[in-house]
């Protein structure tokens, strides 16, 4: 649960705001998974949505407290439950033609994101499904409902040891990554102190 309170005061903020930025930089590093050249997904937390909730009070300039509070219960939507992983999946080109395609041939990606944790593969459920159009969007959040074996897995296998693996299975993109030791610390450590 994030509140007003949580917020740093925004002249504060400011004061201070490169040096957050970086240490969140630093701090993603862990969270964020490449799948392929063009897609990753940052699997997201308690200190990543109020990171992101400081910067748009931050961008808009926002002192109205009805109105960050409106602000707030919309982003701690992405907020993981005590059994699952919440994420947000980038896709990420710099030339647009090249986007627009790319957004066009994966149409119906919602379907068919997994996360593989020790034996289990585990669907993805995507915020927003994008059936009604005929091409899918470059930011998506979704999150990942484990089961108690899953969360078991990830909680007591060695993150040297641990089988974790994101897999992309779509008629026009197969790709799959093994999370790395360290990305699998940061995942752990959620469940461990926050849950």
């Amino acid at each position: 649960m994030i509140t007003s309170h949580d917020l740093i005061p925004l002249s504060t903020y400011r004061k201070s705001r490169d040096e957050y930025i970086h240490k969140m930089i630093a701090y993603k590093q862990s969270r964020r998974i490449r799948v392929n050249e063009f897609i990753s997904l940052l699997f997201e937390n308690r200190q990543t949505v109020l990171f992101q909730i400081q910067e748009l009070v931050n961008s808009e300039d926002l002192t109205d407290h009805e109105e960050i509070a409106e602000y707030i219960e919309i982003y701690s939507a992405m907020l993981p439950a005590e059994d699952e992983l919440s994420a947000t999946l980038f896709i990420e080109i710099d030339d647009l033609p090249l986007l627009e395609e790319t957004l066009r041939k994966l149409k119906g990606i919602e379907h068919t994101l997994f996360i593989e944790i020790g034996e289990e593969r585990i669907a993805a459920i995507f915020e927003e499904e994008h059936n009604d159009r005929e091409f899918t969007t470059s930011v998506h959040y979704l999150k990942f409902p484990l089961s108690e074996l899953a969360k078991q897995y990830l909680l007591e296998e060695p993150e040297t040891s641990a089988k974790v693996h994101l897999i992309l299975d779509h008629p026009q993109l197969h790709a799959e990554t093994a999370l790395l030791a360290s990305q699998i610390r940061s995942l752990k450590a959620d469940f461990s102190h926050n849950k």
